[in-house]
């Protein structure tokens, strides 16, 4: 992990960010460090198709609608805890 450490002059930080009147006047140390956020993860073309290769199988291929499809379901699981 990286650290900037440095020490500047406190009226020039206070035009970036509020402080405490005590500072004014002052040298301040500034460190700074990165936060514990983990990465955003990037979706490969592989995983999309692993995604989709998943899902091949789900919805059994038949002649009724989504519509039909979905109120046979629902009978089906209506009482289902």
């Amino acid at each position: 992990m990286e650290v900037v450490r440095k020490y500047i002059d406190a009226d020039s930080l206070m035009t970036v960010m509020k402080l405490p009147e005590t500072f004014r006047n002052r040298r301040l140390e500034v460190i700074v460090l990165p936060t514990e956020e983990p990465a955003e993860t990037q979706k490969t073309a592989a995983d999309i198709e692993r995604a989709i290769e998943s899902l091949i199988g789900a919805v059994p291929y038949t002649d009724m609608s989504l519509s039909e499809l979905r109120e046979e379901r629902l009978r089906k699981y209506e009482n289902f805890n």
